[in-house]
């Protein structure tokens, strides 16, 4: 293997804790991680994006609609049952450490993903396979007339070999085959065949890796005094060919990184605000931007003067303006030469404070509806939960991400950063009895126990206490814990808190609650975690009648309490 490559392999499996994982595998996440959108991948443990043991010509596959990630036919139900419009996007990848590119895979690996856009079945032996393959066919069986557009498939083949390699006319040639071939199949939308080798997968891993840094030019700018916990403000105005400095890539494409801190996602081209400002760009009204639209809201973490009006920023954020700069980014084709003539109002802000850029975020979008569960990461409990975990009293060794991207830079084990989602779905599986929920994209999980959670008179400990459970069972899954209960994991966590402390927990905000936090976090550091999590499993298996319970039935609340009366019956037995 390339060294460099071996080298940054090694990296990702120290930060990931996944030395106990075949190196095959742990290849095929690491190339997912530099593939796949960082927002899909933090939707679910990496280890679940590996399909089934012997899978042939396809290695990770992930569906994604309306920036959520599909892992079954109920998640494509539920996904799309709600929502108007969907776009649909799918990834599928195939990863081998091989310094040579051969051929023949590359038509292989077409032919394996035709095989599973069509859904022609013959994947009966790989339950995992044949599952995602229906969740996209339901797609089409259900909800075409929902479809904004075709869905646009990205097939990534991935090796370490060398530049010439990867440009060699024949490996072009069939990679342009199976673009074609699939671009063919008539119910397909945009296609993307690419080929990586040890020069593609760096240039990702720097792409994911490495903080943005870019120099504007500012056509106006004035520069606000002195405040506390800013180190520079600066009010101005930039050309859109400036400011899509700040959200393409090196690659043209839009980098979606810089608008992690914006509490909302891009609301789409259908969107009335969005539809007037696109009508405003296509018509001389164009010239009238600066004064029609509110513009962004840059925060960065340094900055220095340049000649002219120039500055450079490093470590930022737009975290007001997201639609603004979506609608330029759209638009940018259609303004041809007026894109240096075009301006937009622009506040930036250096800061290396973390409590006043979450003020900025916060004050920046009161002006428009933003949904309760957007803003979570903003309230007082929120800084108060990633305090403790700082402390770490317990010395679990985890860290709390408040803010997505908030150790995008800084030297931690990424395995063991909890996200506000991790958070959510761990709470509500172990401390309130609803692992049906746990498994529910975010938002649908706040709308289920958001009033029920991050409440300031809440203990804390209960919430490391969790995410400590979830970080276990997860090392229990890489360490021998028979991945067939991956689906179940949530209910899993629940079975093992009963069985830990004979029976259910108190309320959140009791005192017994962080009693019974200590005992779980001290069970969960013994070294038998496999055995004590299959026990747990077996619980869940036996209230099925012996078999793993269906993804649907593991959704249902009623599953739940036949759970917890097969627990308790167990306990006052015993």
């Amino acid at each position: 293997m390339n060294p460099l490559i071996k080298g940054l392999f090694k990296k990702f499996r120290e930060t990931e804790e996944l030395s106990a994982l075949e190196d095959a595998d742990a290849f095929e996440l690491f190339s997912a991680t530099l593939i796949l959108p960082d927002e899909l991948m933090s939707q679910s443990e990496k280890t679940d994006f590996l399909l089934d043991a012997g899978s042939i010509g396809i290695d990770i596959i992930a569906l994604e609609i309306n920036g959520q990630l599909a892992r079954d036919i109920d998640d494509v139900r539920e996904i799309c049952g709600q929502a108007s419009q969907i776009d649909v996007s799918l990834y599928l990848i195939q990863a081998k450490q091989s310094a040579s590119i051969s051929s023949v895979d590359i038509l292989g690996f077409g032919d394996t993903a035709k095989k599973f856009l069509c859904n022609e079945g013959g994947f009966s032996n790989y339950p995992r396979l044949e599952e995602l393959a229906s969740a996209f066919a339901l797609v089409f069986e259900d909800f075409a007339t929902s479809l904004r557009h075709p869905p646009t498939v990205y097939l990534s083949f991935v090796t370490t070999a060398s530049k010439g390699s990867v440009e060699d006319p024949v490996v072009r040639d069939r990679a342009a085959s199976v673009e074609g071939q699939i671009a063919n199949l008539g119910f397909i939308g945009r296609v993307s065949v690419n080929v990586y080798g040890a020069d593609e997968l760096h240039e990702a891993w720097s792409k994911k890796n490495h903080a943005n840094e870019v120099e504007i030019q500012l056509e106006k700018q004035v520069n606000l005094p002195k405040m506390p916990g800013v180190d520079q403000a600066i009010l101005g105005v930039v050309s859109v060919a400036e400011l899509l400095k700040l959200v393409q890539g090196t690659d043209g494409a839009l980098d979606e990184r810089v608008f992690y801190d914006n509490v909302r996602g891009f609301k789409g081209e259908d969107n009335p605000v969005n539809r007037q400002i696109l009508s405003t760009l296509s018509t001389h009204e164009r010239d009238l931007l600066p004064v029609l639209n509110n513009g962004v809201t840059v925060v960065a973490s340094s900055y220095s003067p340049k000649p002219g009006d120039a500055v450079a920023i490093s470590g930022f954020q737009i975290v007001n303006g997201c639609q603004t700069s979506h609608c330029l980014y759209l638009s940018r084709n259609m303004l041809g030469d007026q894109i240096v003539s075009v301006y937009v109002p622009i506040r930036l802000v250096i800061t290396g404070d973390e409590d006043v850029a979450t003020r900025i975020i916060r004050a920046t979008n009161s002006q428009t509806e933003v949904h309760e569960n957007d803003l979570v990461a903003l309230t007082k409990f929120q800084k108060k939960l990633e305090d403790f975990y700082t402390l770490d009293t317990s010395e679990v060794n985890l860290t709390y991400e408040r803010r997505s991207g908030q150790f995008y830079s800084a030297a931690v084990t990424k395995r063991r950063v909890v996200t506000i989602s991790d958070q959510m779905r761990a709470i509500s599986a172990v401390f309130l009895d609803s692992p049906h929920a746990a498994a529910r994209y975010p938002a649908r999980l706040y709308a289920e126990v958001g009033k029920s959670i991050f409440q300031e008179e809440h203990k804390l400990l209960p919430y490391v206490a969790s995410a400590y459970a979830a970080y276990r069972i997860e090392n229990a899954f890489r360490a021998g814990l028979d991945p067939v209960y991956k689906p179940a994991r949530y209910h899993i966590l629940m079975a093992y808190k009963y069985q830990v402390l004979n029976g259910p927990s108190a309320a959140l905000n009791a005192r017994k609650c962080e009693t019974q936090s200590e005992t779980l976090i001290s069970a969960l550091k013994q070294p038998d975690q496999v055995d004590l999590f299959r026990s747990a499993a077996e619980s869940v298996m036996a209230v099925a009648d012996g078999r793993f319970p269906t993804r649907d039935r593991l959704k249902r609340e009623r599953f739940t309490q036949e759970l917890i009366a097969y627990l308790m019956q167990g306990i006052e037995n015993s």
